[in-house]
């Protein structure tokens, strides 16, 4: 979308712009900040806490006139930002309301869309102009905590900035279906490996260190792991930038600025042989990514979304924040010459994800969707057999998906209980022109799905179990997410088990990297049809691991991504192939994965795996078997003597044992 709303894009801000003008951004960077790729025809800044700002935006600031209640509102609110989540209760109290001023302004704005920063006060005060003048709402919020839990189960689209804000935001009461993150962007033509370097003290290893000295940037105990490393590295010397009220005269090794000009931050980057800052917590932590782009190593948290930014022993080091023992031990590993170059040579390649034109076509595509959407035709497949009892809610399920252009095949597999003629019912008491149901010989799961995807005429396609269930708006989630990257042929998403008992077990997909020994995508999936096209059909020769197999065959045409929401409920039935057929299950699996040519701990873990399942499914003798086999090939492995004890155990026994452990025995 560029240039195509004749619109404003009004914008509801704390303190984001005097912070920006702080960093040297003028008129025309902001424009580009704020309305990439100019997908709005102005932007506007509502100014309801009076902000100074230079003359050149004057004429983009909405005046809001002080309101009666609102600083006393905002005052009572306190430090937002020190708090995980500020209950819904506790936002609207004391609101006095939206003054019928700032509604007349805002109107006069012409905006079709409110862009809140931050699910704080200013979030409260754009969801409520965006109400008011009924047009969509996003809301950005940028770290794990100070989050409005009102402002973000309100918003159209909630953005993040990391997967690690969108869980926060989640547990917060956001709607998983709305949330979408954007990462921060980096100007890689700026930060560059080429370039001048700052004149800074003389040492080594030189470390870099730019972070505000609160809490979350764990600076103690980054000191402390310095002094430690010293002992080794007696050359080692840091500088640290950032607001500080400490004596730094205690650290002799260190050289403190309370400020780096943001200019001047390239040429410090270039200047370190590593950056080190190993954060309790981040929002995102732009600065991991600028000294990527600059090509020098990490050193950071092994927590999220750190470890999302930074691979250890690809581009970094992770360790873990609070030993200081640990972080000791990264500076000296990154200390080490052939240790530095090996983890700079991948890192600016690793910054590529947060190139200001990847994120901005992103953040563009994203404001496309949410003021003039045109959301693809997606087709969902709905193989069945003998699930009369199921069927009628399985297609309820799809059809009651928010999403505006849906078709639903369903292929009736040989059913020889009464699922036709429920289907038959069903057809026509919903009289819905997006179901087709479709009626063939039982020919197997394979079979099925082709069959169905050959009556496809959507743009994207999926399948689902009749067991199984889409979460409200898990169709529109995946689908925005193949809209904001083209580059992705697939995308897949986290699910919930649901146990007979009642009790359900969230489970996180992936990762990608982990495909080829291993299933890690899951039940919830979309992806492209023109992709599928060039994949294939479903191998009928790869029964109960034909997606496994279809996947292996599309990750060699197309790039398949994680979207890390719970998206869909997995049904742990009684009559499930889990359960029904467990050892079959793996031995397929095991045959895409292929015999090692070494007995690998994947193929360990894989072949205790399939010892329990041969016990489970009464299938003793071969789980004696695949046990011995362990033990002879591992024979110091705990769990391959478990293996063994649970082969030869009764099976009442260990139905009661797992009955008293609280398990799920299967």
């Amino acid at each position: 979308m560029t240039g195509s709303s004749t619109g404003s894009l009004l914008i509801v801000t704390g303190d984001m712009l005097g912070t920006l003008v702080a960093k040297g951004q003028q008129p025309p960077a902001m424009q580009r900040y704020y309305n990439p790729a100019a997908c709005f025809a102005q932007t506007r800044f509502f100014n309801w806490q009076q902000e100074a700002a230079p003359e050149a935006f004057a004429a983009q600031m909405v005046q809001a006139t002080p309101a009666p209640g609102i600083a006393a509102w905002r005052s009572g609110l306190g430090d937002i930002s020190i708090r995980d989540v500020v209950s819904g209760s506790e936002m609207l109290a004391g609101w006095p309301g939206l003054p019928a001023q700032w509604l007349q302004a805002a109107r006069d704005a012409n905006p079709v869309a409110v862009r809140a920063y931050d699910a704080d006060a200013a979030g409260q005060i754009g969801l409520e102009l965006a109400r008011a003048m009924a047009v969509p709402c996003l809301v950005s919020v940028h770290n794990v905590r100070g989050i409005a839990a009102n402002v973000v189960a309100g918003a159209d689209v909630v953005m993040c900035v990391s997967d690690a804000v969108a869980f926060a935001a989640v547990a917060a009461g956001a709607d998983p279906a709305r949330v979408v993150t954007v990462p921060n962007r980096v100007d890689r033509q700026v930060f560059t490996p080429q370039g001048p370097a700052a004149q800074g003290p003389a040492g080594s290893p030189r470390l870099l260190c730019i972070a505000r000295d609160v809490e979350q940037k764990n600076l103690d105990r980054l000191l402390a792991a310095c002094e430690q490393a010293r002992l080794k590295q007696p050359g080692l010397t840091l500088v640290h930038a950032g607001k500080s009220a400490r004596d730094w005269s205690r650290w002799p090794f260190v050289t403190h600025f309370d400020a780096i000009p943001h200019a001047e931050l390239p040429n410090w980057l270039r200047w370190a042989d590593a950056f080190v800052l190993p954060s309790l917590w981040e929002g995102f932590g732009i600065v991991f990514a600028e000294a990527l782009a600059c090509g020098v190593p990490v050193v950071t948290s092994r927590r999220a979304p750190m470890n999302a930014i930074v691979t250890d022993q690809w581009d970094g080091l992770l360790c873990d924040p609070e030993s200081v023992a640990d972080i000791a031990r990264a500076i000296c590993d990154i200390a080490e010459p052939a240790t530095r170059a090996r983890l700079a040579a991948p890192a600016r390649t690793a910054s590529e994800p947060y190139d200001i034109a990847v994120v901005e076509a992103r953040e563009s595509a994203l404001y496309s969707t949410l003021t003039q959407p045109h959301w693809p035709k997606v087709s969902v497949v709905l193989p069945t057999f003998n699930r009369a009892g199921l069927i009628e809610a399985a297609i309820a399920n799809v059809l009651d998906q928010n999403y505006p252009n849906l078709e639903l095949i369903v292929v009736n597999d040989g059913s020889r209980d009464a699922t036709r003629q429920v289907l038959d019912q069903v057809v026509a008491r919903r009289n819905d022109p997006r179901l087709r149901v479709l009626h063939f010989e039982n020919a197997g799961l394979p079979t099925a799905l082709n069959r169905g995807f050959e009556a496809a005429t959507g743009d994207l396609w999926t399948w689902t179990s009749d067991d199984n269930a889409y979460r409200p708006g898990a169709l529109q989630a995946m689908a925005r997410e193949l809209m904001l990257d083209t580059s992705l042929a697939m995308v897949f998403a986290d699910y919930e088990v649901r146990f007979q008992d009642g009790s359900r077990k969230p489970t996180c997909t992936g990762p990608v990297s982990e495909l080829a020994t291993r299933n890690v995508v899951g039940a919830c999936f979309l992806y492209r049809a023109e992709v599928a096209r060039q994949v294939g059909v479903y191998d009928p020769g790869r029964k109960l691991a034909e997606d496994w197999d279809y996947w292996l065959r599309m990750s060699k045409v197309g790039r398949i991504g994680r979207l890390a929401r719970v998206l869909y409920d997995y049904g742990d039935t009684p009559d499930s192939l889990t359960r029904t057929r467990p050892a079959e299950v793996l031995e397929a699996a095991m045959a895409i994965a292929g015999t090692p040519a070494h007995w690998d701990a994947d193929y360990h873990a894989q072949m205790v795996r399939l010892a329990g399942a041969y016990k489970w499914q009464g299938l003793a003798w071969r789980s004696l078997r695949a046990a011995c086999s362990i033990v002879s090939h591992r024979p110091l492995s705990v769990s391959g003597y478990k293996a063994l004890l649970r082969a030869v155990t009764p099976m009442p026994l260990l139905r009661l044992g797992k009955r008293l452990r609280g398990g799920h025995a299967n």
